[in-house]
């Protein structure tokens, strides 16, 4: 119902649609991660973005986490195939009902000229409500900076909720709008992730 909706409406506007699958499990202390992205455009030529990978953090003392990863991404309308990999280190901490979490990633893009490297920080705000924190809101908003040419080249503002459909399946909405530098047209995006846990823990007991 969430995807129908975000799809008639952007259908009537100039939107983009972000949708995301997460296949999550657990092992020990490390959280693993396969997204599955696909973006189109209603006004242009489809898909503009197709990519995977896989990431896994690693949960560290006083609510730090650290991240590593791999993705893979094609943009058939550039004819270009990227390689990404990934570190970021995040910290997070509660404040009342509010989760308030700050991420710092580095990413290099190997196969876009010159292969620059990118720093990204994220700061967001997560807040729980209903039975069992069954559902919750958020906003966020995400700053990038290319490292190669010593220049920031976007911004991304999103906010949403969500819901848990059941113990192993949750689902997010949002609204997005990055903004490049440079002069470039803004994009505005409508987006899902829906997230599959696989297993409560990974080499766990029965």
């Amino acid at each position: 119902m969430c995807l129908f909706v975000l799809t008639t409406l952007a259908k009537a506007q100039d939107f983009q649609l972000w949708d995301e699958v997460d296949l999550a499990a657990s092992w020990r202390n490390v959280d693993f991660l396969v997204p599955l992205l696909a973006r189109t455009d209603t006004r242009l030529p489809n898909p503009q973005l197709a990519a995977t990978g896989i990431t896994a953090d690693f949960r560290l003392p006083w609510g730090f986490t650290l991240t590593g990863g791999y993705l893979f991404a094609d943009l058939p309308q550039l004819s270009d195939k990227v390689h990404l990999p990934l570190i970021a280190l995040s910290k997070s901490l509660r404040a009342g009902r509010f989760t308030v979490s700050d991420r710092n990633r580095f990413e290099k893009l190997i196969g876009y000229p010159n292969s620059p490297v990118r720093y990204r920080n994220r700061l967001m705000v997560d807040r729980p409500f209903g039975v069992h924190d069954g559902w919750h809101l958020f906003v966020d908003d995400e700053v990038f900076f290319n490292l190669s040419s010593s220049s920031w080249n976007q911004n991304r503002f999103r906010g949403g909720g969500g819901a848990r459909l059941n113990r192993r399946l949750f689902i997010d909405g949002y609204y997005l709008q990055r903004n490049p530098s440079g002069g470039a047209p803004t994009t505005r995006v409508l987006g899902t992730t829906l997230r599959v846990t696989l297993t409560p823990k990974l080499g766990a007991q029965p």
